[in-house]
């Protein structure tokens, strides 16, 4: 906190005495528009290669603005930003803006929900690690931001409040990306950028198309379970047709367990020049790729004793960060007992509790960024499925490595704060394959972390020629265009995308995606056809959505389909969700996510349905299978008891707090009338409220989603005590926000 000042932002903003910024506009008219926005030192030493850049935009069809200023705050950049939006809106529509060099960096704070997976805590973590860094702040105005403060030590992070009466999802008016130099890797910056510019224009000339792609899978990861990643390459085939040829080198699906040390193999790959595109789905750091590595050899006594050790001393750790409810000795004796340990194998168990394992340097498996200086990267766009690698706002970074390098990359896709494991990773990127700007991909995937660097107007040469990236904003809102788009084209990414648009538009019913789920050969659709279920608030459409799903072949679809479970906490969804645990436990990860459903249900249901399922299934030892799911359902149980206990009178303020916190990844659907009543008890703690209020903002598809509307907004109008007033504020718009398709077709 030492490294944060306070200022009235009110100085930052330019009097009416200052100079305009300069405004180049573009050469000629083009159906859509794009800005370049630089600093005033960027501009003057590298104008050369931000004109030929400019010109190379031009030359795809890109009428180009170039915004030149010594941006002072975030609000400058903003408002020029919405100025060129707001009169451009029905000649040459702005679709996206580039950041290059010294453009001032938002670190958002109150936003977590918009995030895939981040939850520190605001209130006991340093700013400038408990914030996000985002251009969101610039390409969805629709949010409302209020500026916090201007860290001292990096000059050019600014931190924002989402306001707590802000639109509360995102939805980009435009795509946007970032070039920016990570000055770790030394030498003069402006020289870098320069070069890097010459090298956009270079692989622009050559507009190849996306016929070599590569994909790898990290240990750790979701591709721990191999029907995961089998099931990759049904996403791959629809996506990327080009790569689905009789030539083997056009597709390499390269796996943690295929080598002790695949950071060798992955350089081999990294190099090849055919390769256009890279899909990483691992570990990671700002500083570091991890990659993983084999080296514990199940199969021996030695490498399984090392793993149990590694496994015991991860586990303490975590329960550590319980605080007042960890429970280090109930730890140690059910290790005892599910192992048959002695006491001598917990002595010197390895790493200290008390301590986060080292994100760098203790895997020598690890890809960091001194191995990337001199390595020729050669696939244009490489993604980072990955937690921090891209942190374009730390001076030394993953991406920007590989941007600035001596290779062909020039945008990756990458994430500035940690990600979520079982999202939806190949979402939309098959439209690459179709020309389609990498900026408006990322657009339609936003997140709050989820950031282009790199030139985000970068496109590949499309598998047939189509005009399908400029209609995603000229035509965004001509329903017979996008009908017919999905009725014509065999692509599945393009019939995603059309559902998307007709959805967007009011244009598309449950009824329709239903018969979509039910009908479509392609699983990546059926899978956008579930996601856009839940966004029209019909409970009963979106349970029959996530029963089909639940039973689809698509193993990413039953995934999801059992994360929408535990969040709808609907009864109908139990029998489904228990026979994914009795009859298909080869999917582990669906498997995970089925036995948290069960977890947020009521027990009583539980119990009855299991033995059900397990009467009618045909498992060799049904008895065997029934104890063993019942023992581990009771465990969650008597977790789920703990918690609410842990919430209650008579415990510290910080225990219950941190209960109250923990069910923001546990919607127990049946405590919500406990978490209302703690919220609207005025002799309840003031911090213990706001966090209840908050908590209840992460239950967006529970069944008593519209009981929690209506209780914080009669509870916000009665309280004069302005910070629970804002977050049950908050609360509804979240909730409600849920529902976001307009309602324009019946």
């Amino acid at each position: 906190m030492k490294s944060i000042k306070h200022i009235c932002f009110i100085l930052l903003i330019p009097c009416m005495l200052q100079a305009k910024p300069l405004v180049e506009k573009p050469l000629k008219r083009q159906p859509t528009s794009f800005a370049i926005v630089v600093d005033r030192t960027t501009y003057d030493r590298t104008s050369p290669q931000i004109h030929a850049y400019r010109d190379a935009l031009e030359a795809d069809g890109l009428a180009t603005y170039i915004l030149c200023d010594e941006w002072q705050s975030p609000e400058e950049v903003r408002a020029e930003l919405i100025r060129l939006l707001q009169k451009n809106a029905k000649r040459m529509p702005l679709e996206g803006a580039v950041f290059v060099g010294d453009i001032p960096i938002v670190l958002v704070r109150n936003a977590q929900h918009m995030t895939s997976a981040f939850k520190m805590d605001e209130k006991n973590f340093p700013m400038n690690e408990s914030s996000v860094a985002s251009d969101r702040y610039y390409d969805c105005p629709d949010l409302t931001f209020e500026p916090i403060a201007r860290d001292t030590v990096n000059e050019l992070w600014f931190y924002y409040n989402l306001s707590t009466t802000s639109p509360q999802r995102l939805d980009p008016a435009f795509y946007s990306g970032r070039i920016r130099y990570p000055e770790q890797l030394g030498g003069d910056k402006y020289e870098a950028i320069a070069r890097y510019l010459e090298k956009v224009v270079e692989e622009r000339s050559r507009a190849d198309q996306l016929d070599h792609l590569v994909t790898y899978a990290g240990n750790g990861y979701n591709s721990d379970c191999l029907v995961c990643w089998m099931d990759e390459r049904i996403a791959i085939d629809e996506n990327f047709p080009l790569t689905n040829t009789r030539e083997a080198a056009r597709l390499r699906q390269l796996n943690f367990r295929m080598d002790g040390y695949m950071k060798y193999r992955l350089f081999d790959e990294l190099v090849r020049p055919e390769v256009d595109a890279f899909l990483f789905n691992e570990h990671g750091s700002p500083d570091a790729q991890h990659v993983g590595t084999n080296t514990l050899d199940p199969a021996s006594m030695s490498g399984m004793y090392l793993l149990l050790k590694s496994t015991y001393s991860m586990q303490r750790f975590f329960e550590k960060r319980k605080g007042e409810a960890a429970d280090m000795e109930g730890l140690k004796e059910s290790f005892k007992e599910e192992y048959h340990l002695t006491d001598a194998f917990f002595e010197q168990s390895g790493t200290k509790p008390e301590q986060a394992p080292k994100a760098q340097g203790t895997n020598p498996g690890d890809i960091e960024l001194d191995d990337l200086v001199d390595l020729p990267v050669q696939p244009r766009f490489v993604m980072f499925n990955a937690c921090y690698n891209g942190s374009f706002h730390k001076a030394g970074n993953i991406s920007g490595y590989y941007l600035f390098g001596p290779g062909r990359t020039v945008v990756a896709q990458g994430n500035t704060v940690n990600v979520l494991q079982d999202r939806w990773t190949y979402e939309m990127v098959g439209l690459l394959s179709h020309g389609v700007r990498v900026g408006q991909y990322n657009r339609l995937i936003a997140t709050l972390e989820g950031h282009i660097l790199g030139d985000p107007a970068f496109r590949f040469r499309p598998v047939q020629a189509n005009s399908v990236s400029c209609d995603m904003t000229v035509r965004k809102s001509d329903a017979a265009y996008w009908r017919t788009l999905f009725d014509e084209t065999p692509y599945a990414d393009l019939k995603s995308l059309a559902l998307r648009m007709l959805t967007d538009m009011g244009e598309m019913t449950p009824a329709e995606l239903l018969q979509t789920m039910r009908t479509s050969s392609f699983a990546t659709t059926r899978m956008e056809a579930l996601k856009l279920l839940g966004r029209f608030g019909d409970e009963e459409a979106f349970e029959e959505g996530v029963l089909l799903g639940l039973h689809d072949r698509y193993e990413l679809l039953r995934r999801n389909a059992a994360n929408y479970a535990w969040q709808l906490g609907r009864p109908a969804l139990i029998g489904a969700l228990v026979e994914t645990l009795v009859n298909n436990d080869e999917s582990q990860r669906v498997c995970y996510l089925a036995q948290k459903g069960l977890r947020l249900a009521p027990k009583q249901a539980v119990d009855s349905v299991l033995h059900a399922v397990v009467n009618a299934s045909t498992v060799a030892e049904p008895e065997t299978v029934r104890a063993d799911i019942q023992e581990m359902l009771d465990s969650e149980f008597r977790s789920k008891e703990r918690d609410l206990k842990q919430m209650q009178k008579g415990k510290t303020l910080k225990a219950r707090i941190s209960a109250v916190r923990s069910m923001r990844n546990n919607t127990y659907h049946e405590y919500v009338p406990e978490l209302l009543q703690l919220v609207g008890t005025p002799s309840e703690p003031l911090e213990l409220r706001v966090n209840a209020a908050e908590c209840l903002g992460w239950f967006v598809h529970t069944p008593r989603r519209q009981e929690i509307i209506d209780t914080c907004r009669r509870i916000a109008t009665r309280t004069e005590e302005e910070p629970l007033k804002g977050e049950l504020i908050q609360t509804a718009l979240r909730l409600e926000s849920t529902v976001s398709v307009p309602n324009t077709k019946e």
